[in-house]
């Protein structure tokens, strides 16, 4: 009795596409890794601005007047981050591929742009260096890849060609 390779090879396939086959074409989305949720990260800097209020105190009710001014810049600068990690958490990178367009979604903080390129028009330029993946339809450019590891974009520009021409 024999081991059958093919149900091997199906049993333990890792599947490293990025994309998504859909009813209307491909779609690849990606977004930022947030490990933690808001609710978890300000609960961690509550209390750790409360810690360093609270050692502010002691050491001003010790005599050390200069330690809770520092304190209080140490949460303004816990706040700052917080409200950085919030307006950032949800940003993404959509790519759809239809039978004819291709619509490209981008959101990094305030910012969102969306454009259209017909599918028979666009083209996928190489990636030097890793850089980011270049779409491109005559002079109208986007750049794809953002939120994923440089190391995996040219595994990811291959799946976009694939879905260009099929």
């Amino acid at each position: 009795m024999g081991i059958d390779a093919r149900a091997l090879t199906r049993e333990f396939f890792v599947d490293l596409s990025f994309g998504l086959k859909t009813e209307f074409g491909h779609e690849f989305y990606l977004k930022r890794n947030c490990s933690i949720s808001p609710l978890q990260l300000a609960v961690i800097f509550l209390s750790l601005g409360v810690i360093s209020v609270g050692i502010g105190v002691i050491f001003y009710s010790l005599g050390a007047t200069l330690i809770l001014p520092f304190s209080f810049v140490e949460v303004s600068a816990l706040l700052l981050a917080y409200f950085y990690n919030a307006l950032h958490a949800n940003d993404y990178e959509r790519l759809k591929v239809d039978s004819k367009n291709v619509y490209f979604e981008y959101k990094n903080g305030r910012i969102f742009r969306e454009d259209k390129f017909l599918k028979s028009l666009t083209r996928v330029m190489p990636s030097v260096n890793e850089e980011l993946i270049k779409l491109s339809q005559g002079q109208k450019n986007i750049h794809f890849g953002r939120n994923i590891h440089s190391r995996l974009r040219p595994s990811l520009a291959l799946e976009i060609k694939h879905a260009l021409t099929h």
